[in-house]
């Protein structure tokens, strides 16, 4: 039985028809919620870690997709249509892009290779990716069975006429022709044995070919609408996928040539956070996590390009929630083992509200409470008021750990008596408010810490291990799908149970973090070893200070500032620790009169070292104390 949650989407499925339906239309929102319609107007640099669905989102919106869908959106994925219509990407049932993917393929990094000065090698290079484009976007539109290729304009700009000339823009045909030659010739200096002279490349250097700075739509007369003269103007758009392939300073080239003024195409240019400095990649963090309702730098109208993050920092757990229900829902579809016994839904199969620890288990914690009552001697009057902070609804375990963090804090605040003393008061210090949720879920995590109680199983702990990174949440479900499929084969109830959950999960997060293999990754490791100690320590205190525990470091963010601006070790370890969500970065935190800048433990290191997965929970620190966490 195959599980599709094993697979990238984007390798699972090639033909649009496919992959569409699996596609969840919150994520697409998501990613343009913030600079929205400048996305498609200015250059834009998408930045994500591998598998954080920066392809996916090229793909849906390539033209073949976007005609794919509108021919059928009730069928295929009516939230997904009615999404690419709120972003006017699809506009009264038509694309209004046509967009082509185009990866930067082994052929792209070696023209950096070839034995010729900088500036020839930036012509060959924006000549080749130029010529594919234009190749790219006659291919999609083909992928129209209805459409002809004569009913295709070329519209430029009113200024272009000598370029139309050059660029035989007035025949789509020899439009298309002049670009596969420009192609073609590229390419075989690139694959020559012997590279050729740069006098030998005067067809190529001496014809400037800027389609680019030229184009600025396709105009199709006589389609979809039907009308005779009437037409569809679609933008045309590339999306240089893969950027991160190229040699850094052919990337520079290629980021300083799109970001121009004069080009008026989509263009998009999707890498890897490598190839981005750590200023611009902290900038854009900073960025995602001020509020809505503040202005946001590099939003401005006129800026070069917007630098946007596949993964921003201030996604809540909740919205991201609703995404994970969703796409969990559209896979289960595709096992029909699961679907022919109604399982379509994952909080089905996860969710466990009568999880306990064992009789003797219960036993001893309880008798490890009833004996600190009789040695922190406070009054029974006392102790049954924090005992009534608890709802009544707690589970006895919870409702016993809980109790036993209350007494240590009343004890705690409760001046000593000695021998000679008065009773103790009748009046508990703590006060007498029914306790957190937050409370509980500290108390939970000492229970699993001391008797092994299941902690990481449920919807929400999954949602919450993703860190808003949908194919993270995938690969983890992949997982929990699997030991469901060894159940379904072997006849047994189609449920997963929380310890299984919890132990499937630890497993994989100890697994992913040896997998880990980026730029720095030793360090990093030795920087999150002795973070996530520090936190364990302060989670597990008898009083439990922070509730859930602690899961960040806190910087003054002055200092922060400092060490960010200087270009030393520690700034690389981090910015890659960030880039990878080995960390995540949490600038501006307003906390007791001050400002910090946290850094918090990403989700799957906080799974394999036991901490909490809520945010807020974070010791104190400077930065001394932090560089001494990394190794010489």
């Amino acid at each position: 039985m195959d599980n599709p949650f094993k697979k990238r989407a984007t390798e699972y499925v090639a033909e649009p028809s496919t992959l569409l339906p699996l596609v969840s239309h919150t994520p697409l929102l998501e990613f343009f919620s913030l600079d929205g319609v400048e996305l498609l107007e200015k250059l834009s640099i998408v930045v994500g870690t591998p598998g954080c669905g920066k392809t996916t989102i090229a793909r849906v919106i390539e033209f073949d997709s976007l005609a794919t869908l509108a021919r059928d959106p009730v069928e295929i994925n009516k939230e997904l249509a009615v999404a690419l219509t709120q972003l006017s990407i699809l506009k009264d049932g038509t694309p209004s892009l046509l967009a082509y993917r185009l990866p930067m393929t082994t052929n792209f990094r070696s023209i950096w290779d070839l034995p010729y000065s900088e500036s020839i090698r930036a012509t060959l290079l924006r000549a080749y990716v130029q010529s594919k484009a234009v190749l790219g976007w006659f291919r999609q539109l083909e992928t129209v069975e209805e459409l002809d290729i004569e009913q295709i304009e070329i519209v430029t700009g009113s200024d272009s006429e000598s370029a139309r000339q050059v660029l035989k823009a007035d025949s789509p045909s020899d439009f298309r022709e002049y670009a596969r030659r420009i192609e073609l010739a590229v390419f075989k200096v690139i694959t020559a044995l012997v590279a050729p002279s740069e006098q030998d490349l005067a067809e190529i250097i001496n014809e400037s070919y800027d389609v680019f700075e030229y184009i600025e739509r396709f105009r199709v007369r006589n389609w979809i609408v039907g009308t005779p003269g009437e037409y569809v103007d679609l933008l045309p758009m590339a999306i240089v996928d893969d950027a991160h392939e190229l040699h850094p300073l052919q990337f520079a080239q290629l980021r300083d040539w799109l970001k121009r003024r004069n080009i008026y195409i989509g263009r998009w240019v999707m890498c890897r956070p490598d190839v981005v400095s750590p200023e611009d990649y902290r900038d854009a963090m900073a960025k995602e996590v001020m509020e809505d309702g503040e202005q946001r730098p590099g939003t401005a109208g006129g800026r070069d390009y917007i630098l946007r993050l596949m993964q921003p920092s201030n996604r809540s757990a909740k919205r991201f929630l609703v995404v994970a229900r969703d796409i969990s829902s559209r896979y289960l579809n595709g096992i029909n083992e699961l679907s022919r016994r109604s399982i379509k839904t994952l909080p089905n199969i996860l969710d466990h509200n009568n999880v306990s620890l064992a009789a003797s288990q219960l036993e001893q914690l309880r008798k490890s409470v009833v004996e600190f009552q009789q040695e922190s001697r406070l009054s029974k009057t006392v102790i049954d008021s924090l005992r009534a902070r608890i709802p009544e609804t707690t589970q006895p375990d919870e409702a016993l750990a809980a109790l036993r963090i209350l007494l240590r804090r009343e004890w705690n605040r409760t001046p000593q008596l000695g021998l000679l003393d008065d009773d103790p008061t009748d009046e508990p210090l703590t006060g007498d408010r029914t306790i957190s949720p937050a409370l509980l879920e500290g108390a939970r995590l000492q229970l699993f810490h001391e008797f092994g109680r299941p902690y990481y199983f449920g919807m929400d702990k999954l949602a919450e291990a993703s860190n808003n990174n949908i194919e993270q949440f995938i690969r983890l479900s992949g997982s929990l799908i699997d030991e469901l499929i060894v159940r379904v084969v072997r006849n047994r109830k189609p449920e997963l149970s929380a310890k299984l959950q919890h132990d499937v999960l630890r497993k994989l997060s100890l697994k992913i973090m040896d997998e880990w293999d980026f730029p720095y990754h030793a360090l990093v490791k030795d920087l999150l070893a002795g973070m996530a100690k520090r936190c364990l320590d302060r989670t597990l205190l008898p009083n439990a200070p922070l509730d859930h525990g602690a899961n960040a470091i806190g910087i003054p963010q002055e200092e922060m500032d400092k060490v960010l601006a200087r270009s030393e070790r520690l700034t690389r370890v981090l910015h890659f620790a960030f880039a990878y969500k080995a960390l995540v970065f949490v600038p501006q935190y307003k906390c007791k009169g001050r400002v910090w800048c946290l850094l918090e433990i990403g989700a799957i290191p906080s799974i394999a070292y036991g901490l909490t997965l809520r945010r807020g929970g974070f010791i104190e620190d400077t930065l001394s104390g932090l560089q001494s966490l990394l190794k010489e």
